[in-house]
């Protein structure tokens, strides 16, 4: 199991993890990520997520639509492989996981849910070893 000092290096990790996913699955990675740890909540924005491809048609609506398919498409048929890493990395289970994407913002949002509260690890190793 891995442990993580700070919720920091937690977040890292899961950003991480989220980034070698994108590459494997959707064929490159966004520009940018952030992650933010809160309670038993994970949140994952990623910016400048459009393939160069993506980005030529992203102004015809028909394209947006067929681009938001393809890409929530291929999130629920692997899935489970994301679940996984992020349950490996936390030793905590996946309950959920809400998604949305804006082509026109070349942005997506992922939110994780846990079983419990993965903030709780860090408050309270502060306490102890203060």
């Amino acid at each position: 199991m891995v442990q993580f000092r700070t919720k920091g290096e937690l977040e890292a990790a899961m950003g991480n993890a989220v980034l070698k996913f994108e590459r494997e699955y959707f064929g490159r990675g966004p520009r940018e990520i952030s992650t933010h740890v809160v309670k038993d909540l994970v949140l994952i924005r990623q910016r400048g997520i459009l393939t160069p491809a993506e980005e030529q048609v992203r102004n015809n609506p028909e394209s947006v639509e067929l681009i938001q398919r393809l890409r929530e498409t291929l999130l629920r048929n692997n899935q489970e492989v994301l679940r996984v890493t992020l349950q490996n990395l936390t030793q905590a289970q996946v309950l959920a996981l809400y998604t949305d994407l804006s082509v026109e913002h070349s942005e997506k949002f992922m939110v994780f849910t846990f079983d419990q509260d993965l903030e709780a690890r860090f408050r309270r190793s502060k306490r102890h070893s203060g």
